[in-house]
């Protein structure tokens, strides 16, 4: 008798004890799941902030696309560092800069930076989505005139195609940064 009730005693801390465990996971799944939702709905947010911020930039034609990769019209890409290399527009006015770290080139960073006057400032809302834009400026500077052609999706990543009296072509990647935000360095421009 005294080992029947040991044993029913027992019994019941082993079925608590795995009811308590089956209680604990189904606990845990339900939190990685809120967690989940909850990371998706914060991601979701934080894109829709974002396609409002490029929107912003777009409409009032001030932002800078500081470049990670350079490439030229075959499309070799070069990593850069966004910091010298950038498109940069204010409204009416605009600099294009590309530079390299290792050397020191006209404009004290390494490469060549050009100030000049927008004449020309069209943008279209493209996409299936209607989230995107295709932006075309001309780019009046004291060196020649530049077609400039960017690309820009909702999130504010950009490619930017920039081509002048030659045959050649430069093309800039990266993304959108409101003026106010931006970290570029301007070396000093060509005259």
């Amino acid at each position: 008798m005294k080992t029947l009730l040991t044993l029913a005693v027992a019994f019941v801390f082993v079925l608590g004890a795995y009811s308590q465990e089956d209680v604990q996971q189904l606990s845990q799944k339900e939190l990685k799941k809120l967690q989940k939702e909850q990371r998706k709905a914060e991601k979701t947010a934080e894109m829709e902030r974002m396609a409002e911020v490029t929107n912003f930039m777009v409409n009032q034609h001030q932002f800078v696309l500081e470049a990670d990769y350079l490439s030229n019209k075959y499309g070799t890409r070069v990593p850069v560092s966004p910091i010298i290399n950038f498109v940069l527009i204010d409204s009416l006015t605009g600099t294009v800069q590309f530079g390299s770290a290792e050397t020191i080139g006209y404009n004290g960073v390494g490469g060549a930076t050009v100030d000049g006057k927008i004449t020309k400032y069209e943008y279209s809302v493209i996409g299936k989505k209607e989230d995107a834009y295709s932006i075309k400026l001309i780019f009046m500077s004291s060196i020649g005139t530049y077609d400039i052609t960017l690309m820009v999706n909702s999130q504010g990543y950009a490619d930017a195609s920039i081509r002048g009296n030659w045959s050649g072509q430069l093309n800039y990647h990266g993304k959108l940064v409101p003026l106010t935000l931006s970290r570029v360095y301007k070396g000093t421009p060509i005259l």
